[in-house]
């Protein structure tokens, strides 16, 4: 765990966590996501350097918050260049953002930085109550909405709507801590996952929480960081969340688990959305990057759902995993490893790969 408590510490600057060392492309950016997952490995382990890096990480987004109430996919040092997204709007930076920021107030620094950023939170709930569309309870996520920014599915998705979920619970707790009140949509979208995403019981669909849908579709496969924020934050039943584990653990090559699995295979119709997805040169052949690419990071909430779930031996065998994927080619830290071949690929030295380390044996995280 030194090293990746290193390599942490060198991607932090003045205005927060750096997503990679690697130079290329946007990845040297202050980014929602990269670096609210940073920040969880901050509150887990407690370093006062780390801790102090998400909290200037949260000022840096917040700053820069957009005027729906949106926060910034990644914005540059200097604060010249702001991103909300590609060709689409990233829907899950806001979540991330309120979450780590409540987070950050919990079991870091104080809730200082939460009250004063109080009218920055309600803006972001309001910019994702926005996002539904229908005011039904659900976001609505267009295709690269969210962190598989490659990938091809669009509409309500597991992910987005679980990470919500966790931002929201722990909204409404720091409102009862600083004496405000808490709005229990929680409850409500709890209710709602397990209604439309949770396996149905005893039916020949899959025994794991579905990927998402849209009117015109249902998608049947395996969203690993979907599946990892359900059966961490305790989403439908527990013979739901023990199911939803053991498909992981089925699918698990080199102890990590691929993004999305089944990958999308070139002879299927979607292969050609999956190559119109790209916003550079395709990366996304089966078994590389989100079309079932083996990430270290997903693979940390992972090992802590399972040690939550019970099975340790399990959790650890992950945490192993993850490990390993981060030192080949010399401590790379890579983003991802080939699910065919276990070769890494993707930038190099990526801070949240550093982060899953630390992820995979946290408590506190969720209440």
């Amino acid at each position: 765990m030194d090293r990746a408590l290193d390599l942490l510490k060198r991607c932090t600057t003045p205005a927060g966590f750096l997503a990679a060392l690697d130079r290329r492309a946007n990845y040297p950016r202050i980014w929602s996501r990269d670096g609210c997952i940073c920040g969880l490995a901050a509150l887990a382990c407690g370093d006062p350097e780390l801790v102090a890096a998400l909290g200037k990480t949260l000022t840096t987004l917040g700053r820069h918050q957009g005027p729906s109430g949106q926060i910034p996919s990644n914005v540059t040092l200097d604060g010249q260049q702001i991103s909300y997204g590609g060709k689409a709007g990233r829907v899950d930076a806001t979540s991330w953002y309120i979450l780590a920021l409540c987070l950050y107030g919990r079991l870091g620094e104080g809730d200082e930085l939460v009250a004063a950023s109080w009218t920055a939170l309600e803006r972001a709930c309001g910019a994702l109550r926005a996002w539904e569309y229908n005011d039904l309870g659900l976001v609505y996520v267009p295709v690269g909405g969210d962190w598989a920014d490659e990938y091809v599915l669009s509409g309500y998705l597991l992910y987005d709507q679980v990470l919500r979920l966790w931002a929201l619970r722990e909204l409404d707790a720091a409102a009862e801590r600083l004496g405000r009140t808490a709005s229990h949509e929680r409850d409500h979208l709890a209710d709602l996952i397990t209604e439309r995403f949770a396996p149905t019981q005893g039916s020949a669909g899959p025994a794991f929480f579905c990927a998402g849908f849209h009117p015109g579709a249902r998608f049947s496969q395996f969203d690993a960081f979907g599946n990892a924020l359900c059966c961490l934050l305790g989403v439908g039943s527990e013979q739901d969340r023990l199911a939803s584990l053991r498909h992981a653990q089925q699918i698990s090559r080199f102890d990590l688990v691929p993004a999305f699995h089944p990958a999308i295979e070139p002879d299927a119709p979607a292969y050609q959305a999956l190559k119109l997805a790209a916003g550079g040169p395709f990366r996304n052949s089966p078994g590389r990057y989100h079309n079932g690419g083996l990430w270290p990071m997903i693979t940390g909430f992972w090992a802590l759902a399972a040690r939550q779930l019970g099975p340790v031996e399990l959790a650890d065998r992950w945490t192993a995993g993850i490990k390993e994927a981060n030192q080949q080619a010399s401590w790379g830290f890579h983003e991802y490893l080939d699910a065919n071949n276990g070769e890494p690929g993707g930038a190099r030295q990526q801070a949240w790969s550093a982060a899953a380390e630390i992820i995979a044996t946290a408590s506190g995280l969720v209440e």
